[in-house]
Formats: structure tokens, C-alpha cells, sequence
């Protein structure tokens, strides 16, 4: 096991003690004024290593905060960016940043490896990117709401934010209300009929229910809530994978303040080594993979321009999976992320439009890990009874075919009844809700009057919102010590500068041959493969210093070196200087992401 990791392991009973005692530890979401109040909390305290800064203001007049803990000179050391509530109604990804603030700034002075850690590194830290639409959470009517404050006219009917929810039964939440209407595409699910599934003609079902989101048509358009107040996604309005003229993804890129704020800090701190969001963009339960790509028969000898001209298929495309030299990296931080975590069962995760997190990797350049912290559990099933046995008999004839065989798709290697059902989600998290006995997680179908529908049957009920992507608040502090220690150890990984090796020959006369190695001691790589390809991660620098009486016989005084890889990774350089024996010349290597290094060095 990575000795850093036992060393902050070795510190959990006095740093569970620590949290449990401190201001922002509560069994709690905090509204956007809380959240300040405690942030504030935190860092006057702790002036020393930590300061708060506004880098934005939303449209709503919000500040989007960030919090910096690493001491004076932080930002000439090389740091980890922390980044919570990229999707606006997982509110759990903001909650975890500031128990993380209150992780560093408690424990340090008190716990070795934590004072260590902050001693060495920076952490940058922004709970809510997209305060806004978070605060969607602590207003009523209560419903899930990711995009900010822009006015926008989603459907394009020349009125803007006219069609939004409204609660129909007076519960205070905008759940769903389904029409009882033989032209309707909606049954209820035979496992589960509080769960609504469209019906499959082709199995000769039939539907029954229209469906709609908890609402009137407000502009008469026989569409319902279509055009809700706001706005752009936050996690849908970057460059890489941008989807235009779509819903939530804003007139252009980063054309919200919230995206521009933020944006704009990661360029003003090249320091910035590793990026780490909340997000369910995940790849650190579900690693990235380098994907396979079709070249050019080998020979083809048109030129990218001649062949992207000819519009064939091996004209250059952008990049969308990791690269080559980076996959080993991301692979192993993701294993040791699962091990330190301990979790499983991780939804898949599906590639971002506009995502934070992939950008900061793909056009920032920078190691870019996404987590999500949390999913509905699974309920472990009771043992079989014997009617169950008997049914589950049953569908293993169904599966058989004429022979007694059973049926496999030959293509997957499965029974076609084992394709997983696209309301299975749904099903698990009633069945988690009724094991809790969370009776309030699901609103039970019941009968309202609707002027829109005045001679149907419509029922109102469907899933309270945030249930299915925020814990209960009693498990937040839980999630939280499993995803503090795993950044602990994250900042414990970055690419550190040491000058070794250095070696003085004598050549004869006033010259003299200097040999040293640049060497990192860190894990992570000096950049990374798309850091060096996108060029926006700068490279190790290594200056030498002359005298105005010394001079070079070959070499170079500024060298720009080539990506070092980790742990021991080096390069060799090697000069002739001509100078008198005796005189001194200094060794300067640095990289805003992998520190510096000096050292002076005698010639003779």
C-alpha cells in the first residue's frame, strides 16, 4: 500500500474527531447564504493558510466564491482545483467541498500528514459554480433545476421563461401528473405501478396515460412547462463536445458569467496541476479508455488539410477519448480512488456536452478527475420463497427455446430477457425509498382537478425532487471522510522538480563540461500527454545562470524540456562552459505545476 495513503490513514480517529466537532459539520444542505457564512467561519480562523475571494458575480447578483488554503505564496506552489455543484441539483458535490475546507483547515497544526500536505500544496477550492440554480433546492415550489438565471426562450416561440411549473395539489413540490386518455404512449410498469413506462406495441401493450411534468400550458401550446425560467447549464456550456443551438447549453460557449468566471481562474493559475469535479460525468469509478481510431492506410500521402478538404472520414476530428501516454495515470488514480473509497456498483457514466471536467482535460490540458459521490444503493433481496422459486422457474423455460435450449444473443453472449430495462433506476430507488421507509421520497398517485384536462382523469405523484441524486443529509459527514481522504492523498501526487546528479568535468583550459538531472520525484508526469499536446500546460523550464565573464561552448542557457514522467522520471543535460576555474554558476529548473528548483554549482 502507498505510504502516503497509510500515513493519513494512521491520522482517521483524531481526524474524524476534528470534523465531527466542526462549524460546517452538519447533517445539512446549506443555502447559498449558509454556505457563505460557514465558508467564512472556516477561513477567519485559519488566516493563515486560508483566504476567500470572489471570482464572479451570477446574474442573480451571487458571488461565486473561492476558497484558497495553502498559505502566503500559494499560488507560486503547484496546486489541485476542487470544484463542486457542476450540475446545479447534485447540491451533495458542493456539501462535500466544505467539509473538505473544514477537513484542511482543522486539522491542520493538529494532524502531521494534513499541516504537511497544506505546507506543500495549494487547493483551490469553489463549493457552488452555479449558485442560482442551486438555490432552486431551499425555494418552493420545490424541482430540480440546473440551468442559472439567463432569460432564455427554450422553444422558440418569441416569449421568453413564459411556460414554467406549477404545483398543481398544493404539496409544494413539482413532481409529475399523468391524463388518463386511450391516446396516450404511458402504462404503468407491471413490477412497480407507481413507475410509468411508455408502452411497447410491438409486446402488444397499449398505452393508456399521457405524461406530462406538474403543470398548466401557460402560451396554450399543447406543450407543458417548456419554457421554465432560465437559463444555461454550467456543465453543459464549454467548448469541448459544445452542442449548439440545443436546450441549456447557452447562445455560445462559456457565454455565462458563472463559465466565464471560472474559466477565466484556471487560465490566471498555470499552477493548477489536477482538476477534481463532482460531477456524474464520472471517470474515476468509470475510468476513461482509449478508444480506438481508424487511420490512413499506410500509404496514404495526402496531406490532413488535402484530406479534411475531400470531407473522407480520416480527416482530423477532435479528440474525445484519453490519451495514449495518459490512460496508465488515469487508470491507477482510479483504482486507488475505488480502494480508498471502498465504493461500488457505480452507475455508468456517458460522455459529457460542454462538461467542466472534460474540457479542463481536453483544451485545458491539465489531469481532469470526476466523481460521483453518491447513487441510490442497491437493497439486498431476501432469500427465494417458494412461490418466488417457483416463478423464477418459470422465466428460465421462458428463456428456453424449441429444443430446451436457451436462446442467447449470440452478438452479447446473453438471453434477450437479460437486456437491462430502461426503468430499472427507478425501480431500485423505490425499492431503496420503501426499505427506509422515506414515505415522503415518492408522492403516491392521487386524483386532482386540472383546467387543462377538465373532462379527464389526472392524477398527480412521481419521485420528490432530488431524491435520486442527493443522500439524506444524515450521510453526508459518512461520504464526506471517504472523499476527504482520497484528495489528501490526490494532493499528496503531484509532479515535484528536483535538480540531481550534478557532475563537473574538467575539459582543459577554462572549459568545463556540466552534466545534471532534472529529475520528478511527484507521480504524476511534469504534463500530461494532452497537456503537451494542447499547450496551454507549460513545460519544465531550466534556465543557467551566467556571469558576464563566463560564456557557452555549446548548449543552451533557457532549455524547454520535453513531459518528465514520475516517480524518478529524468532528463539529462549537459553544457560546456567556458570559465575561469573556480567561478560559480546557478541551476534553475521550474514549472508553475511541478515547483522549482536551484542550485549553484563551482566549477573545477
Amino acid at each position: 500500500m502507498n505510504r502516503s495513503f497509510k500515513i493519513f490513514r494512521s491520522s482517521y480517529p483524531l481526524i474524524f474527531l476534528i470534523f465531527l466537532s466542526s462549524a460546517i459539520s452538519q447533517n445539512k444542505y446549506h443555502s447559498y447564504d449558509e454556505m457563505v457564512k460557514a465558508i467564512e467561519v472556516a477561513v477567519s480562523s485559519h488566516k493563515d493558510i486560508a483566504k476567500v475571494e470572489s471570482i464572479g458575480q451570477t446574474i442573480e447578483k451571487r458571488d461565486i466564491w473561492v476558497v484558497t488554503i495553502g498559505g502566503k505564496d500559494a499560488d507560486s506552489r503547484h496546486a489541485v482545483l476542487i470544484v463542486g455543484g457542476a450540475e446545479a441539483d447534485r447540491l451533495i458535490g458542493g456539501e462535500l467541498t466544505l467539509r473538505f475546507i473544514e477537513f484542511l483547515t482543522a486539522g491542520y497544526g493538529k494532524v502531521d500528514s494534513i499541516t504537511q500536505l497544506v505546507n506543500t500544496a495549494t487547493f483551490y477550492i469553489i463549493p457552488r459554480v452555479s449558485p442560482d440554480a442551486s438555490e432552486a433546492f431551499f425555494r418552493k415550489p420545490l424541482y430540480a433545476r440546473t440551468m442559472n438565471a439567463r432569460p432564455t426562450d427554450d422553444d422558440k416561440d418569441t416569449s421568453i421563461d413564459e411556460d414554467g411549473f406549477e404545483d398543481l395539489n398544493g404539496d409544494g413540490l413539482i413532481t409529475l401528473i399523468r391524463v388518463k386518455d386511450n391516446r396516450g404512449e404511458w402504462i404503468p410498469h407491471p413490477d412497480d405501478p407507481r413507475v410509468m413506462k411508455k408502452a411497447e406495441t410491438s409486446k402488444g401493450e397499449q398505452g393508456i396515460y399521457k405524461l406530462f411534468t406538474e403543470g398548466i400550458d401557460n402560451d396554450k401550446d399543447e406543450q407543458w412547462n417548456e419554457d421554465e425560467p432560465g437559463g444555461v447549464d454550467f456543465n453543459r456550456n464549454f467548448p469541448h463536445n459544445y452542442q449548439f443551438f440545443s436546450r441549456g447549453t447557452g447562445p455560445y460557449q462559456i457565454s455565462e458569467p458563472e463559465t466565464k468566471a471560472v474559466a477565466d481562474f484556471c487560465f490566471s493559475h498555470a499552477n493548477i496541476a489536477v482538476v477534481f469535479t463532482y460531477s456524474s460525468n464520472d471517470n474515476l469509478m468509470n475510468p476513461w479508455k482509449k478508444e480506438p481510431r481508424q487511420g490512413p492506410p499506410q500509404e496514404e500521402q495526402r496531406t490532413p488539410r488535402r484530406r479534411m478538404i475531400d470531407d473522407e472520414e480520416f480527416a482530423p476530428r477532435l479528440v474525445t477519448s484519453v490519451m495514449d501516454g495518459d490512460e496508465e495515470y488515469t487508470s491507477y488514480v482510479s483504482s486507488k480512488y475505488q480502494e480508498i473509497t471502498k465504493l461500488k456498483g457505480a452507475p455508468q457514466s456517458t460522455k459529457g456536452e460542454g462538461a467542466f471536467n472534460e474540457w479542463t482535460y481536453y483544451h485545458f490540458g491539465r489531469w481532469s478527475f470526476a466523481a460521483n459521490p453518491w447513487w441510490i444503493p442497491e437493497i439486498e433481496q431476501k432469500k427465494d420463497t417458494v412461490a418466488s422459486d417457483s416463478a423464477k422457474m418459470k422465466r428460465q423455460e421462458d428463456k428456453k427455446g424449441p429444443g430446451g435450449d436457451e436462446k442467447v444473443d449470440v452478438r452479447k453472449g446473453k438471453s434477450p430477457e437479460e437486456k437491462p430495462d430502461e426503468y430499472a433506476d427507478q425501480l431500485k430507488t423505490l425499492k431503496w425509498i420503501d426499505a427506509n421507509k422515506m414515505d415522503e421520497a415518492f408522492i403516491p398517485w392521487a386524483k386532482i382537478s386540472d383546467k387543462d384536462f377538465p373532462d379527464k382523469e389526472v392524477e398527480v405523484g412521481g419521485f420528490k425532487p432530488y431524491v435520486t441524486t442527493n443522500p439524506p443529509g444524515d450521510s453526508i459527514e459518512v461520504i464526506a471522510l471517504k472523499q476527504n481522504s482520497f484528495l489528501a492523498w490526490l494532493g499528496t501526487k503531484l509532479p515535484k522538480i528536483e535538480i540531481r546528479n550534478v557532475r563537473v568535468e574538467p575539459i582543459g583550459g577554462k572549459v568545463f563540461r556540466l552534466t545534471t538531472d532534472i529529475a520528478n520525484t511527484g507521480y504524476l508526469p511534469t504534463n500530461s500527454a494532452i497537456g503537451d499536446k494542447a499547450r496551454w500546460s507549460r513545460n519544465v523550464r531550466v534556465t543557467l545562470n551566467l556571469s558576464k565573464h563566463q560564456s557557452l561552448g555549446s548548449g543552451k542557457t533557457n532549455i524547454i524540456l520535453e513531459p518528465i514522467k514520475g516517480n524518478g522520471g529524468r532528463q539529462e543535460i549537459t553544457w560546456l562552459i567556458v570559465s575561469s576555474p573556480e567561478e560559480s554558476v546557478t541551476i534553475t529548473a521550474e514549472s508553475p505545476v511541478a515547483g522549482s528548483a536551484t542550485q549553484t554549482v563551482t566549477l573545477k
